[in-house]
């Protein structure tokens, strides 16, 4: 199938209407994986709307209690953001180890979320972090939380006439941290990935988020540790019943599956370590 015509639109309400207007479009936001698919034939498309000449889109803003993310927002953005580092070290840790300089400069917050990979970089962050996600239409604007997106995606996944355009994510004075097992560093897709968020009270864990990637067919938070964990101290968090929980979590999500073996260990360190870079952080 070949691309009948692209679009350059300049607003988001131009967006909007170029999908209701064109049926078989497709949006074109750092292009990192759409144009492989294209070209491989894997994606399909008779019409490009490219989002790259939309500056709303492009802008992270902050206030009091929160900072919005416009869903084309570049991980060089990320990483070069001290806002980023300052109140979401997990995003700024994906964003330092993710990809090349080539792609950090063309990968978007919005693609790395709407291709919703099993081992997308940012989707575990956004996760423990709490982040909301706002789709836009003609006929709607709805906002989820990133961890409903995914819990329930074949309902809640963005349809062809929307558009994602801003991802928020409350400020809560948590420490995060993140960690991604790649088979060749930074420039490997994770093979596992893991983000957490804490905040602690005089070595009281008082509240946490574990989120875990490429353990499953989507990224997910671990409920039972985030459960269990609550009220107990640090030191919990390295024992054999937090381990044994996330081996558990694996286990249950891939069971039967030739990688499950490998990754119910993996997970262990992988988490360790993502924990030690919320913990080095504080």
């Amino acid at each position: 199938m070949e691309i009948k015509m692209a679009f350059q639109p300049k607003t988001v309400e131009e967006v909007k209407d170029l999908l209701s207007k064109y049926s078989n479009s497709k949006l074109l936001a750092g292009g990192t994986d759409l144009v492989l698919g294209l070209r491989s034939e894997k994606e399909m498309a008779e019409y490009l709307i490219d989002m790259g000449k939309i500056p709303e889109l492009k802008n992270i803003t902050n206030d009091e209690k929160q900072v919005t993310l416009g869903s084309m927002v570049t991980f060089t953005q990320l990483r070069e953001s001290e806002l980023i580092r300052e109140n979401f070290n997990s995003l700024f840790e994906c964003a330092k180890h993710m990809g090349s300089p080539q792609i950090r400069n063309a990968a978007t917050i919005g693609g790395n979320i709407v291709n919703a990979g099993s081992a997308a970089d940012a989707i575990p962050c956004i996760m423990s972090l709490n982040g909301i996600l706002i789709i836009e239409s003609n006929d709607e604007t709805r906002q989820i939380s990133c961890v409903d997106y995914f819990k329930n995606y074949s309902k809640e996944k963005i349809n062809e006439k929307e558009i994602l355009t801003k991802i928020i994510i409350p400020k809560k004075n948590e420490k995060s941290g993140y960690y991604k097992l790649g088979k060749r560093n930074a420039l490997a897709i994770a093979r596992i990935n893991s983000a957490i968020c804490l905040y602690i009270n005089e070595g009281i864990i008082m509240r946490i988020s574990l989120a875990l990637g490429a353990v499953g067919r989507y990224p997910f938070r671990s409920v039972e540790l985030e459960k269990q964990a609550k009220g107990k101290k640090l030191e919990w968090l390295y024992g054999d019943e937090a381990l044994s929980i996330i081996e558990n979590d694996v286990y249950e999500s891939i069971k039967g599956r030739k990688t499950m073996p490998f990754k119910k260990e993996a997970i262990k360190g992988v988490y360790k370590e993502a924990l030690r870079n919320a913990l080095v952080n504080r």
